[in-house]
């Protein structure tokens, strides 16, 4: 019997809460060029790309009636001219501010289901002969360094990379049928119940060890990881922000770039990490944006990725885990936000309740959707600002016989009123904003708000 590979715990529960459509999570990256692509070279880049990750070429396939996560099924109607779109901006001084307004719109729009999970929209007509590149993919296929990382078989460090090499083959698609379905899912049950046990009498036993040879300090740490746990399930509540409490389906997609360099001078100076920097800057925009308006704001509750990435993982699935911290907002000298960020930030990314990430999850992706997606709704819609950072190529890169000029990232709100993406690429960081219209009053002038936030630390 064939058998497709299941969603592992975090793409399952990505892909079953989207019943709320406020939970979708499709990632965008939008890459501007500075002309416009090959149409050849696109679709045979294409092809081999979704030959190198069959992922690309599956589609996910669940049962109702079953709790297990759905199966990753090789399409057999895959056609990767479905996924590619082409598409000429009418205004003749078209330019980046159109290329996002059209990719928020994707952004907004669910996928089709009996499809593989993934969309390419290619915009000519920008000014000065550019084109945009806009690829799109759900977030049950990869995360953002998985999307990076598979992406970077269409980017080449030369503008023609001459013979690539034969292509892989291309997968065959073996469906399966009701009964081969239900011996799968009955199969996948019990075992993942098996290891939900022996997962936990293996964390029992351990725990009884540290007892007994350390009694006061594993207590402690049993404490700690108790608690932690506790708040990591706990629901969050409303967010931080009253002001910003509004939620839609509606995206509005802006973006800065900043030089990387005077951002690493600055966490260098703090002894403190580059994602730090970019945090302090996050919080003194909403801080600063609230304070405009008369609205007084001491703190927000934020979402961050942890990657738990590690060497040999696929490219494909979800490797991170969700933390939940509360960041201060308030006005203070920017030297002294960076000091008060750093240990706030790596104490959250040590949280010993990260480490149950993958237990809660898989408990949830054997829970029916509806209950899986309340009780995830709970964690994430008390959530003010979600903020993701993920290193880009440091050095120029072509796609399809083109130079790349920006390349920036647009996560999914996913609940939260404000998702802020930070992505290095050639001495630039850019960073997109995917701002909730019913949540943020005047996008524009947040977006202003935190270029003044970076300019603080590149001045």
């Amino acid at each position: 019997m064939v058998r497709d590979e299941r969603m592992g715990a975090f793409d399952a529960v990505m892909y079953g809460i989207e019943g709320d459509p406020l939970l979708r999570s499709g990632i965008i990256a939008v890459v501007v060029l500075d002309s416009p692509p090959d149409r050849t070279q696109v679709a045979d880049r294409t092809e081999r790309l979704t030959r190198l990750f069959p992922r690309l070429r599956e589609r996910a396939v669940g049962n109702p009636l079953s709790p297990a996560p759905p199966r990753w099924e090789t399409d057999p109607n895959f056609d990767p001219s479905y996924h590619i779109r082409w598409r000429r901006l009418t205004d003749d001084d078209a330019g980046i501010p159109d290329a996002l307004e059209y990719a928020a719109r994707m952004g907004e729009a669910d996928f089709d289901r009996s499809r593989p999970l993934w969309e390419i929209a290619i915009l000519t007509g920008l000014a000065d002969g550019q084109s945009a590149v806009i690829f799109k993919i759900h977030h049950s296929v990869a995360d953002g360094m998985g999307g990076l990382a598979m992406s970077a078989a269409l980017f080449d460090l030369d503008p023609d990379p001459g013979d690539l090499g034969p292509l892989p083959p291309a997968p065959e698609s073996h469906p399966a049928g009701l009964l081969g379905r239900v011996v799968q899912a009955t199969e996948f049950e019990v075992g993942a119940l098996d290891e939900v046990v022996r997962g936990s009498i293996k964390a029992s036993l351990r725990a009884a060890r540290a007892v007994v040879t350390s009694p006061i300090g594993s207590t402690m740490t049993l404490g700690r990881t108790a608690a932690s746990a506790a708040a990591m399930l706990a629901p969050q509540g409303d967010p931080k922000s009253g002001w910003m409490a509004g939620r839609s389906l509606s995206c509005v997609f802006s973006l800065i770039d900043v030089p990387v360099e005077p951002l690493k001078e600055a966490a260098r100076g703090a002894e403190a990490t580059l994602n730090v920097v970019f945090m302090a800057a996050v919080a003194d925009a909403v801080g600063t944006y609230h304070r405009r308006h008369g609205h007084e704001l001491p703190s927000i509750r934020v979402n961050m990725p942890v990657n738990q990435r590690k060497p040999g993982d696929d490219a494909t699935g979800n490797h991170w885990a969700p933390a939940r911290f509360v960041v201060p907002t308030d006005d203070i000298d920017p030297q002294v936000r960076l000091y008060q960020l750093h240990g706030l930030i790596d104490h959250a990314r040590r949280d010993p309740a990260l480490d149950l990430s993958d237990v809660v999850y898989k408990t949830l992706a054997l829970l029916p959707d509806p209950v899986t997606e309340r009780l995830a709704g709970s964690l994430m819609k008390g959530v003010d600002v979600a903020a993701t950072n993920v290193p880009g190529p440091p050095i120029p890169v072509y796609l399809c016989g083109a130079r790349v000029n920006t390349l920036v990232p647009f996560a999914p709100k996913s609940g939260a009123a404000i998702n802020i993406g930070f992505l290095t690429y050639d001495g630039t960081a850019f960073v997109g904003i995917n701002s909730d219209p019913a949540a943020v009053a005047d996008p524009g002038e947040l977006t202003e708000c935190l270029a003044e936030a970076f300019a603080k630390y590149t001045e």
